[in-house]
C-alpha cells in the first residue's frame, strides 16, 4: 500500500509557505487594520468610538457567519477556487472603505469584507494544515499562521502611517490592488488542498503506492461533535477569549494614540505582532509533548494579566509591557482552537466542525470591539479594559468544565495514525486484532505448525453454548501460531 521509495522535499512545507503568505496579507490588510481603519472612520468621517467599534464587530460576525459556511464548500470545492473568490470579493471589500459616507454603508462594506476574510484566512488555512500534517501539526500551524503576525508587523504600521499622512479615501482603493497582488500567486501556485490526491501522505510518511487507494479520513461526524459537551464548552470559552482578546487588540491603537502618540501605538502594534510570533512558534513545539488544554489555560492568565496592564498603562513602558505580555497568548490561543477541535474529533469533518467552531467564536470577536468601544463612550478606556480583564479570567473556568479532548473515545489520536502507518509499512509489527487485551491471551504450548482452536475470552458463553453439536463446534474460528 505504500511505496518505500524516499517522497524528497515534502510538498506540504511549500504548501505551508503559501499559506504564510496568505495569512500575512489577510491579517495585515484586514484583521490587524480594522484598528487602523477604526481610528480612520472616527477621525475623516465624524463617525463616534462606538458606531465605528460596531463597524468592526460586524466584519468580525460576516467573518464568522461566513466562516461556518466557507466549512462546507470546502467539503465540495477545491480550497483554491474559494480563496479565489474569496480574494476578490475582500479586495472589492477594502476598496469600498474609502466610500463609507454613513452607517448603511459602512455596515454593507464591512459585510463584503468579512465575507472576503473568512473565505481566505482561518478556516480554509486551518483546514489544509490538518490535511496535510498530523504529528506535526502544531508546528505547522503555528508557522502558518505566523504569517497573521507578520502582518501586524510589516504591513499594518505601514498602512497607518501612509493613511494618517494621507487618508483612508485615497489609499483604500490602491490597498485593494496590494492585497489581490498578494494573495493570487500564493494561493494559485504554492497551495494545494490536500496530500492524497498527488500520492503522498501527511507529515512526508511514506507516500502511496501506485494505484493504492488512499484510506478514509478518521474522525467523528459533524452532528455528534457539535452536539458534545467537550465542543460546547471549548466554544463558549473562546467566545469569551476572543471578546476579551479582539476587543483590546482592536482598540489598543487608538487607546495608545490618545494616552501619548501615533508614534507609540505604532511601535505598539509592532511590538503586539512580533511577541506573538516568537512566541507562536514557542508554543507550537511545546505542544507537541505538553497538553495543549494546559497550555490554554496558562494563556488565558497571561492573557488577564497583559490586558490589565494596558488598561492602567499611562506611559511608553507600560503599555509596551503590556503589549508584550498580550501578544506571548494571542496568537498561540488563536491556533489552539482548531488544535484542540482537531484532537478531539479528528478530520473526518474538521472544516465544518471549525466553521461551526468559529462562527459561535465570532461572537466574542464581533462583541469585543463594540463592547469597548460602548464602554469607553460612558466611561474610559481603563474601565473598558477592566472588563476585558475580567472576560479573560473566567474563560479559565469554562475551559476547566470542558475538561480534557475526547480523543481517546471519538478521534484517532496522531500517536494511533503513525502506529498504524508503522503496521502497514511493516505487517510482522501488527497486534493481533481480538476483543482479548494482547497481553491476555494465552499463548499457544503446541508446536509452532500445530493448529489449535482459540477461543476469545471477551465473549461470554453460557452453559448450553458448549452443548452445541459437533458440526456448530467447528464453526469456531481458528487460530495459526504461524
Amino acid at each position: 500500500m505504500y511505496d518505500d521509495k524516499p517522497p524528497g522535499i515534502f510538498r506540504g512545507w511549500l504548501v505551508l509557505a503559501g499559506l504564510f503568505i496568505t495569512m500575512a496579507v489577510t491579517s495585515g490588510l484586514g484583521f490587524y487594520a480594522q484598528g487602523v481603519v477604526l481610528d480612520a472612520l472616527v477621525v475623516e468621517q465624524g463617525f463616534s468610538v462606538s458606531v465605528a467599534g460596531a463597524g468592526t464587530g460586524i466584519f468580525f460576525a460576516t467573518s464568522g457567519i461566513a466562516g461556518y459556511f466557507a466549512g462546507g464548500l470546502l467539503s465540495k470545492f477545491d480550497v483554491r477556487l474559494v480563496m479565489t473568490v474569496g480574494s476578490l470579493i475582500g479586495a472589492t471589500g477594502l476598496a469600498l472603505l474609502g466610500q463609507v459616507r454613513n452607517e448603511t454603508q459602512m455596515v454593507i462594506v464591512m459585510v463584503v469584507f468579512g465575507l472576503g476574510f473568512a473565505l481566505t484566512s482561518l478556516v480554509p488555512s486551518s483546514t489544509i494544515v490538518t490535511r496535510w500534517f498530523v504529528r506535526k501539526r502544531s508546528v505547522a500551524l503555528s508557522i502558518a499562521s505566523s504569517g497573521l503576525s507578520l502582518g501586524g508587523i510589516a504591513i499594518t504600521p505601514v498602512i497607518a502611517t501612509i493613511i494618517d499622512a494621507d487618508s483612508l479615501v485615497y489609499w483604500a482603493p490602491r490597498l485593494a490592488v496590494a492585497f489581490l497582488i498578494g494573495m493570487l500567486p500564493a494561493v494559485w501556485f504554492l497551495i494545494h488542498p490536500a496530500p492524497e490526491p498527488l500520492g503522498l501522505r501527511p507529515d512526508g510518511d511514506p507516500p502511496l503506492a501506485q494505484g493504492a487507494t488512499p484510506p478514509a479520513p478518521q474522525g467523528v461526524d459533524f452532528k455528534t461533535a457539535v452536539r458534545s459537551r467537550y465542543f460546547i464548552l471549548i466554544s463558549v470559552t473562546f467566545i469569551i477569549v476572543m471578546a476579551a482578546q479582539v476587543g483590546a487588540i482592536q482598540h489598543t491603537f487608538k487607546m495608545t494614540k490618545d494616552r501619548i502618540d501615533i508614534e507609540t501605538a505604532r511601535t505598539t502594534l509592532m511590538v503586539l505582532s512580533g511577541t506573538s510570533v516568537a512566541a507562536r512558534i514557542l508554543g507550537g513545539i511545546v505542544a507537541l509533548k505538553i497538553s495543549v488544554t494546559r497550555l490554554t489555560a496558562v494563556l488565558l492568565g497571561v492573557q488577564a494579566v497583559g490586558i490589565a496592564i494596558l488598561a492602567i498603562g499611562n506611559t511608553t513602558f507600560m503599555v509596551l509591557l503590556g503589549a508584550v505580555i498580550l501578544g506571548t497568548s494571542m496568537g498561540n490561543l488563536l491556533m489552539f482552537h482548531p488544535l484542540l477541535l482537531a484532537d478531539a474529533f479528528g478530520i473526518k469533518d474538521y472544516p465544518r466542525i471549525y466553521g461551526m467552531g468559529s462562527l459561535l467564536m465570532i461572537l466574542g470577536v464581533g462583541g469585543g470591539p463594540f463592547l469597548v468601544g460602548f464602554l469607553r463612550d460612558i466611561s474610559s478606556y481603563r474601565n473598558a479594559f477592566g472588563v476585558l480583564t475580567l472576560l479573560a479570567i473566567t474563560g479559565v473556568f469554562f475551559l476547566a468544565a470542558a475538561g480534557k479532548p475526547p480523543n481517546n473515545e471519538t478521534a484517532t489520536t496522531s500517536a494511533e495514525l503513525g502506529r498504524t502507518i508503522q503496521e502497514d509499512v511493516d505487517p510482522s509489527r501488527k497486534a493481533p486484532r481480538t476483543l482479548t487485551p494482547p497481553h491476555r491471551i494465552e499463548q499457544p504450548t503446541t508446536p509452532p505448525n500445530r493448529r489449535v482452536a482459540v477461543i476469545d475470552r471477551g465473549s461470554v458463553m453460557s452453559d448450553d453454548t458448549f452443548a452445541k453439536t459437533e458440526s456448530a463446534a467447528k464453526k469456531i474460528p481458528l487460530k495459526s501460531s504461524e
